[in-house]
């Protein structure tokens, strides 16, 4: 593995990137800059004509102060040797033990995970002849560990043998993220780095089939693509662009190394701000109950049925008509029979293809906090319609929420920071 010379190339550039984004360039990795609150003030005081320009007048010095004591208690500076990382061992954990600490890092703050038993062996027969006979070697999946263990670390490194998902036992590589996710272990300014392959055709033609089924499936309701335009690199989605489902599922299998790397970005990316916060505020939450209020589970469960398919009269059918705003739903009714309905808006690759279907199944499993994709679904579904609006969410607002959304706050209160607190993540 450490022979072939690209992969060592890639290895050490994103490694490098990912200390340095902890490090050296910690304050530029963060949402809202430090002096985000200051900027505002400046960008609406330069131009007195605005008739905004008055608002930053209640922007005192005393809250710009606050935001920035704030913003450096929950930052503060890190150098590589505080840095602490979990990474998937192999054979050899010794190899990216040395990349990492030639690079600044201490090992006693890096832990290797294992969960084959005959590789595990191998681990720690190489690792004690290695000059880190010390290194945390752990026997176990590293998803399982975070199920049982309360560890944050900063770098979680994971290079994949198998593609994204993968229904392989023991190699269920989306699982583990989504236990990453569900269990907190990553710190609240912390990188993640994937690794995950493609088989082709002569490989593994059945899963190569697989891939390109879920990846037109999942591309095809966002609203933007990447363009691989350095100067901009979006388009407009395939929708925008006037592509069937036909022509473009055709674009993906010609272009299946493109649009598999797409797909991983927004599918992690989905993972991290919608899917795992949707799934993990269930309904039995105290939370939840303080938000919302269901008196009559069958009303809101029509409700959410009526997004995905129109009516006799034409009503309904939200996630057809405005499928960039719900491409998440949109991507779960074409891999699963009962959204699905057999409706033609939607792929229908699952009535044909039973190891499809299956292979949907797994994938919609592994983002589940309990592995049970219907859950998933229903979970992600009543979140998208009871945060949404204009329709009937808030008839099942608790009381609380009906005396708080009557209140006009943009007329009380001045919003100066629309980005997340880091509390709030």
């Amino acid at each position: 593995m450490y022979k072939e010379e690209n992969k060592n190339i890639a290895r050490k550039s994103v490694l490098k990137a990912a200390i340095e984004a902890l490090t050296l360039c910690r304050k530029d990795s963060t949402l809202a800059p430090k002096d985000y609150i200051r900027k505002v003030k400046a960008f609406y005081r330069k131009d007195e004509s605005d008739p905004r320009a008055f608002i930053v007048d209640e922007l005192s010095e005393e809250t710009i102060i606050r935001w920035e004591e704030f913003y450096d208690s929950v930052i503060q500076d890190r150098t590589a040797r505080s840095i602490k990382v979990a990474y998937l061992s192999g054979p050899n954990p010794e190899n990216d033990l040395t990349e990492m600490t030639d690079m600044g890092l201490l090992p006693e703050n890096i832990w290797a995970f294992e969960s084959d038993a005959k590789i595990y062996n191998e681990a720690v027969i190489s690792a004690l002849s290695s000059k880190f006979p010390f290194i945390k070697l752990i026997k176990a999946n590293v998803g399982d560990f975070f199920e049982v263990s309360p560890q944050k670390f900063d770098l979680i490194y994971l290079d994949f043998c198998g593609p994204l998902p993968s229904k392989k036992a023991g190699q269920k590589t989306l699982k583990a993220i989504t236990s990453i996710l569900k269990y907190h272990a990553l710190s609240p300014l912390g990188v993640m780095i994937t690794n995950v392959s493609l088989p082709s055709k002569e490989q593994n033609a059945n899963e190569h089939k697989n891939i390109v089924n879920l990846v037109a499936s999942y591309l095809y309701p966002k609203s933007t693509l990447e363009s691989n335009n350095p100067e901009w690199n979006c388009t407009d989605g395939a929708i925008s662009e006037g592509y069937s489902l036909d022509e473009w599922h055709k674009k993906v299998e010609c272009e299946i190394e493109d649009f598999y790397g797409q797909y991983i970005t927004r599918l992690l990316v989905d993972l991290i701000s919608v899917i795992s916060p949707y799934d993990n505020f269930t309904s039995s939450h105290s939370l939840y109950k303080n938000m919302f209020k269901i008196s009559n589970y069958n009303d809101l469960t029509k409700s959410v049925n009526d997004l995905f398919h129109f009516d006799s009269n034409g009503n309904g059918g939200d996630i057809i008509v405005d499928s960039g705003l719900f491409p998440i739903l949109w991507t779960i009714a074409s891999i699963d029979k009962k959204y699905n309905n057999k409706d033609k808006n939607y792929y229908q690759d699952i009535y044909c293809d039973d190891d499809f279907n299956d292979y949907a199944q797994s994938f919609l499993s592994q983002m589940s906090a309990n592995g049970n994709a219907h859950d998933l679904i229903k979970n992600i579904s009543n979140m998208h319609f009871l945060l949404n609006e204009g329709r009937t969410e808030n008839n099942f607002y608790s009381d609380s929420l009906r005396n708080l959304n009557k209140i006009n706050w943009y007329q009380k209160v001045y919003p100066f920071c629309d980005l997340f607190l880091f509390h709030q993540i």
